[in-house]
């Protein structure tokens, strides 16, 4: 009876047991696959026993090998694997079998690849003990579907680990961080020899808006460009404990400059380019820019940091530079704001130590909003020490020569900052006895040192806390000497970035395709691009073209693009800058009254002594100053007071004229008698020492010398020339006038100009002054350097051009001066003799605080120090009468040194206090 009421009752509770469990999901566990040289493609199982031989069996989509959780493992101990674009799609660790690193290698030529690529969807996976070089862009990248307004889902590869890992050689940046790709961990990694195929922007580590990265006990070196930064709005970053050494560019950047389509306005709406990053713990030495540099920042905290020969180039150990964000309309380009920097030790030779940056484009840009955050930090005195800079206008730092104590007291910055002789050891700890030990403050969440020492209370400054062993070797520091090139440092505006954009393309391009194959199936996308691409060229061109005639550029451009001026400088040989200012010096421009005109005439006798005072060239000369004063503004007081200038030998006058449908016998007689009354009543002119006549050198207003304004105004005499060179005229200064109609075919030259007394504009073009020449003509014209301000542009597209105009809205910066000089004007046969003649407007209110002020202090320190060290380069501020005498010299093969040619055939005038009451 009992038996047969069991049975059923356990066949039902089986039968119920077999269907849960065919309806329960299967668990499938995760695997481990095996790669090695000695496996099989086609018939191995990935297992240690019988591995694949390839990453990309493994790796391959439409294999359906590797799964969520997997792990790959890369037999070392052979040849390299030679793959590109091994892809991590899901969550997977792939690093090196047990034994030797394996090394994974993808050959730069191979185009648009990486070595080792990380997709969002592979988020979580690790990375870890393996080599990996080349990438024709990078060696590590994690890949991003993010855009700038796209759901939230589209993020990058997130929670990634890449540790144990040797990166190097590869065709740009070692490790590259897309948008949105956060809490990247990157650990005990070695990354150097960036820059392979393309070193003009190839980084160590290059992080665009990803939060949350952690890079740590690292070894970065030998970077083409900069060792690592994070920008683009990326929050939270921290990196300590790393070696960055021998970067290209600068060390280590709290930010950068990115362009408006890489930020996250909902997160950041005020376009910072790091918000809270913290930089501690950190070696940085040997960088070409900046040691650590800040760049549109918030929060940021820079701690215990040693920072060693910064700044060969440029910029300075701790720099506050800005950001252009492509000039871009939305863009924010806000200043650094609300830094923290402690316990930093800085150990140099010479050169910047803190440096805030500031440009005038864009309605002016500066470094820093509010105060600088320094304090507890530690500076050299070795080598005479290094400058605090700050650029900024109305800076407390003005009229300083950026000494530690004027920044301290005028900056309220590193109140208990150490300034002394910081020897170091080789690894960068400080040796026994050194003035940093204990001389720090202790900084939140900052327990211990690079080494994971305890921190003491107070701490050490820099990165070690501990001293280094007595009898250590001294770590030796070379004198940073700043070069600046031709883009004047670590670009203000980054570089590559249509390389980064490239980043983002393909994904994006994607996607437009199909929104537009389901809008107008018949029409291929790529037609509609090419053909809208032509239509803006078009019409790109036909724009280009109009500006270009209305600015009157298309008369000197072609000469402009033969660049047929040049003559190259044998090596070795010392080169010579003769710097000359020239001065359109109108003191009753605007007839503003006579109460007006002697303020202005005031001002330069009181503030020229005062910004000429400290600066010396090769020859120990200051600055001098041309003053070409107009006949028609003659007052006998304005010209008593830049005569006492004169005597200072500070300045020499000239003659500048406005005139208008005048003619040849009243211009005569008015340049005669107006020359005579300078060298008679103020013996301001010299004269010729056979006939008595005044000797004097030329601008004409309003450009319009021998006639030569298209419309006939401003002059009215054809033979202007020959009237000038028979009343005492040896040299012509107008040029350049671009962009005035008068400008002439011939630039970038010292020339002769002949006079068809027929005709105007007889000096538009002309024989050159040469060495083993002669005089031909009526006149020498010496023309200003002209072409492009490649770094000023209008709706950040067009150049503007470069007339070596000084004024407020165009001062003389270190970029323009480099042009200048590189433009390389000279006497033919004589290219080491530079000659740059720049030219302003000097009596006009608006432009004085350039031309007597920072601006122009600034420019004489950059001449002082880029070209007059003796070897390379001498400087010689000259005269416009020194300079016609020294091309004079030239033209009969005179050599050496062009100073002492400063009156070879026109002699400096007396500048007598009785010659009025002589005459």
């Amino acid at each position: 009876m009992c038996r047969r009421t069991i049975q059923p009752f356990i066949v039902v509770l089986l039968g119920l047991a077999c269907a849960l469990w065919l309806a329960a999901p299967a668990t499938v566990q995760a695997a481990t696959w095996h790669v090695s040289h000695a496996g099989d493609d086609d018939k191995g199982k990935g297992s240690e026993a019988r591995p694949f031989r390839t990453l990309m069996r493994v790796f391959n989509t439409s294999n359906g090998v590797v799964r969520a959780g997997d792990t790959v493992l890369v037999h070392g101990g052979g040849p390299r694997y030679d793959e590109c674009d091994v892809r991590l799609r899901v969550p997977v660790t792939l690093r090196s079998a047990p034994g030797p690193r394996a090394h994974i290698h993808c050959d730069l030529d191979q185009e648009n690849t990486v070595t080792v690529q990380v997709d969002p969807g592979a988020s979580g996976s690790r990375v870890s003990n393996l080599e990996i070089s080349g990438g024709y862009f990078y060696g590590v990248m994690l890949q991003t579907y993010w855009e700038q307004g796209g759901p939230t889902d589209q993020a990058g590869a997130s929670d990634v680990v890449l540790e144990d890992l040797l990166i190097h050689g590869t065709g740009r940046d070692g490790i590259k961080i897309t948008p949105k790709s956060n809490r990247a961990t990157i650990r005990r990694v070695e990354i150097h020899s960036t820059g392979q195929r393309d070193a003009s922007n190839a980084d160590g580590i290059d992080n665009v808006n990803g939060d949350g990265m952690v890079v740590e006990d690292s070894y970065i070196h030998d970077t083409a460009t900069t060792g690592l930064y994070f920008k683009g709005g990326a929050r939270d970053v921290l990196v300590q404990r790393n070696r960055i050494e021998n970067t290209g560019d600068a060390g280590i950047l709290v930010g950068f400059d990115t362009s408006v389509q890489f930020f996250d306005l909902d997160a950041n709406p005020g376009y910072y380019e790091a918000i809270r990053g913290t930089v501690r713990n950190n070696v940085i030495r040997n960088t070409g820019y900046s040691g650590i540099g800040l760049y549109a920042s918030k929060d940021a905290v820079v701690a215990n940091n040693t920072i060693i020969d910064a700044g060969r180039k440029g910029h300075a150990a701790i720099f506050f530079g800005i950001v252009f964000q492509d000039w871009d309309d939305k863009a924010g380009r806000p200043p650094n704001t609300n830094a923290t920097i402690r316990n930093n030790l800085v150990v140099q030779s010479g050169g910047n130590c803190v440096e805030i940056r500031h440009s005038p484009e864009l309605g002016g840009l500066v470094g820093l909003e509010g105060a600088p955050g320094l304090d507890w930090n530690g500076y050299p005195t070795r080598g005479g020490g290094c400058r605090f800079v700050d650029h900024r206008p109305g800076t407390p730092m003005v009229g300083a020569r950026g000494d530690f104590e004027r920044w301290r007291a005028r900056m309220g910055a590193d109140a208990h900052s150490v300034l002394a002789d910081f020897a170091l050891d080789e690894q960068g700890r400080p040796l026994p006895g050194s003035p940093a030990l204990g001389a720090g403050t202790p900084v939140d969440d900052l327990p211990d040192d690079i080494e994971g020492a305890p921190r003491g209370d107070p701490p050490t400054l820099g990165a070690y806390e501990g001293e280094a062993a007595a009898g250590a070797s001294t770590m030796q520091s070379v004198p940073v000497q700043p070069v600046r090139g031709e883009q004047g440092g670590l670009v203000e505006r980054s570089r590559g970035r249509a390389a980064e954009a490239g980043v983002l393309a393909t994904a994006a391009y994607s996607r437009l395709q199909r929104s537009w194959h389901g809008w107008m199936p018949g029409i291929p996308l790529m037609t509609i691009v090419l053909l809208g691409g032509l239509l803006l060229v078009v019409v790109a061109a036909l724009f280009a073209l109009n500006l270009a005639r209305k600015r009157n550029i298309t008369g000197w451009l072609l000469a402009w693009m033969r660049q047929d001026w040049r003559e190259p400088v044998p090596k070795g040989t010392t080169r010579h800058l003769l710097f000359c200012f020239v001065d359109h010096y109108e003191p009753a421009w605007g007839k503003p009254g006579l109460a007006k005109e002697r303020a202005r005439v005031a001002r330069w006798r009181r503030d020229l002594p005062k910004l000429c005072e400290g600066h010396r060239d090769a020859d120990g000369r200051p600055p001098v100053h041309s003053f070409f004063y107009p006949e028609e503004e003659y007052r006998e007081e304005h010209i008593d007071r830049l005569v006492e200038l004169c005597r200072l030998g500070l300045g020499e006058i000239e003659i500048h004229l406005h005139h208008d449908n005048d003619n040849e016998a009243n211009l005569r007689a008015t340049l005669s008698r107006f020359t005579e009354l300078l060298a008679s009543r103020h013996d301001a002119l010299p004269r010729d020492p056979a006939t008595g006549q005044p000797r004097w050198a030329f601008i004409h207003g309003n450009w319009a010398l021998d006639n030569s304004h298209p419309t006939g105004r401003h002059c009215g005499v054809d033979n202007e020339l020959i009237v000038l060179r028979e009343t005492g005229c040896y040299a012509d200064y107008t040029l350049p006038a671009a962009p005035d109609p008068c400008q002439t075919r011939t630039v970038n030259r010292i020339h002769y100009a002949k006079d068809d007394p027929c005709k105007p504009k007889s000096h538009d073009t002309g024989p050159r002054v040469r060495v083993g020449g002669r005089e031909e003509g009526e006149l020498m014209i010496v023309q200003g350097p002209l072409g492009f301000r490649w770094r000023s542009r209008k709706f950040g597209l067009i150049p503007r051009i470069e007339n070596s105009d000084i004024r407020a809205v165009s001062p003389p910066s270190k970029d323009r001066i480099d042009a200048w000089v590189k433009t390389g004007i000279h006497v033919q046969g004589r290219p080491e003799w530079t000659f740059v003649k720049i030219h302003t407007h000097g009596a006009e209110d608006c432009d004085m605080d350039t031309l007597l002020g920072k601006a122009m202090d600034e420019a004489y320190a950059y001449l002082e120090s880029k070209y007059n060290d003796g070897t390379q380069w001498k400087l010689h501020y000259v005269s416009a009468r020194e300079m016609y005498n020294i091309a004079k010299a030239a033209e009969a093969g005179e050599t050496g040194e062009p100073g002492q040619y400063r009156d070879y055939v026109i002699a400096r005038p007396g500048y007598r206090e009785r010659a009025r009451a002589a005459a």
